[in-house]
């Protein structure tokens, strides 16, 4: 129960303790990686809905064990391997134009996103350790 507590906790410090533009974010990132659910007949979204159920997994353990910290992004790194499978699919991924055309918009938004957590390490590894979200006010 501690863990599904704490996954709620996760997604409540996004939607509702951050300020309005990341959290503007959060949501788009969330609903582009959500649209998997759109396509699930295809392996290419089944495998977009496993690494994103396995990154929350690995967010709520960091969450659990640190707080919020800017380390989190790091369950990302699970994008690389997935999108570098991707690539070996193309001409699969191309005869679909409406699977093509969001995985186009899935890669940007991740994209993006693994640039903001990379910077984010990197503010981490320098020593911006403590957690700057706090799901209950401290």
């Amino acid at each position: 129960m501690t863990f599904i507590k704490n996954v709620l906790e996760l997604f409540g410090v996004i939607y509702l303790r951050f300020r309005p533009v990341p959290r503007i974010w959060c949501v788009w990132l969330v609903a582009v990686n959500a649209a998997c659910l759109f396509f699930m007949s295809h392996i290419e979204a089944q495998v977009v809905l496993a690494v994103t159920g396995i990154a929350v997994v690995i967010q709520t353990v960091i969450y659990q064990r640190l707080g919020f910290v800017r380390i989190l992004g790091s369950a990302h790194l699970m994008w690389i391997p997935m999108f570098a499978w991707m690539g070996t699919r193309i001409d699969h991924i191309a005869q679909f134009e409406s699977l093509s055309n969001w995985l186009i918009v899935l890669l940007a938004t991740n994209v993006v996103s693994f640039a903001v957590d990379a910077i984010d390490a990197y503010r981490y590894i320098s020593g911006e350790r403590a957690p700057h979200y706090h799901w209950a006010k401290t």
